[in-house]
């Protein structure tokens, strides 16, 4: 990973394949595969924010996929 902007309000980053497979696969882990009392306390945001990343991160891999799939 690595950091390619940052300021305040945003932060942009490059990751690798990998990576963003870790990433989701984190997320759908524990939106989805376990159970974690004072989830927005613990997580920082509430379970349908967490939620929404998640698709967005989905839809970013599933593009990679197809692009691979494709090329």
């Amino acid at each position: 990973m690595q950091l390619l902007e940052c300021d305040d309000a945003h932060v942009v980053l490059e990751l690798t394949h990998n990576e963003l497979i870790v990433l989701n696969n984190a997320l759908k882990e524990v939106c989805h595969g376990i159970d974690l009392p004072d989830f927005s306390t613990r997580l920082g945001a509430q379970r349908g924010e967490i939620e929404a990343l998640l698709r967005q991160i989905s839809d970013v891999f599933q593009a990679m996929t197809k692009g691979k799939d494709e090329g």
